[in-house]
């Protein structure tokens, strides 16, 4: 059994080559243990390319194969069962990996404003959760991640934060706007002709 399941911190003092006790001195039980392991694979991802797309999608990979590592889902189950007696645990969870990530996938999407493509009144705070959220629920729902999996996630939120298409709606909007102040100039002049020729029409 692997992850945070398996994980005993018996063995992980036979490992390290270390007491027990010296494992608790640092670390005081299972949850906080796993917890500075995934910050230490946070500091190790790669850095960023300048492709939107493509940065975005490593955060969600990353995040995801360190869910993967720890046993992902047990572990927040852990976290969460655990808050009435030891708030610390989701508060740690916190400040060390879920507002750093969510900080790096903002600063990402701010960078796509710079470069005009996400709008300026978009909610980029809901957009870094609706992106973290599809792993979790992805995987609650029995959904595979296969390669690649991320992008079709990062672009479908993209398309609902990008500005819009200069050829679709809006310039629809403009032309049907156009089109009626046309059709009312020409009903106007109609009536006006009318007028004329019924006036025209009565004298004797």
């Amino acid at each position: 059994m692997s992850g945070y399941t398996g994980m005993s911190m018996d063995g992980i003092a036979a490992r390290a080559g270390v007491s027990k006790p010296a494992i608790y001195r640092r670390w005081p039980n299972k949850p906080a243990l796993a917890i500075a392991a995934l910050t230490m694979l946070v500091a190790s991802e790669r850095p960023l390319t300048g492709d939107l797309v493509a940065d975005l999608a490593a955060q969600l990979q990353s995040a995801h194969r360190n869910l993967e590592i720890s046993g992902g889902v047990p572990l927040i189950g852990t976290i969460l069962a655990e808050m009435e007696r030891h708030p610390g645990f989701l508060e740690t969870y916190r400040t060390r990996l879920l507002e750093p990530r969510r900080a790096t996938l903002r600063e990402l999407l701010e960078q796509g404003q710079v470069q005009g493509l996400i709008r300026h009144d978009a909610d980029l705070d809901t957009a870094t959760l609706v992106l973290l959220g599809s792993i979790l629920i992805r995987d609650l729902a029995g959904e595979p991640f296969p390669d690649g999996w991320a992008k079709p996630v990062v672009k479908m939120v993209l398309q609902g934060l990008g500005p819009p298409d200069p050829g679709s709606r809006n310039a629809g909007g403009d032309r049907g706007t156009e089109t009626a102040a046309s059709t009312g100039r020409s009903a106007k002049g109609r009536h006006h002709r009318v007028g004329k020729e019924a006036k025209s029409g009565d004298t004797p």
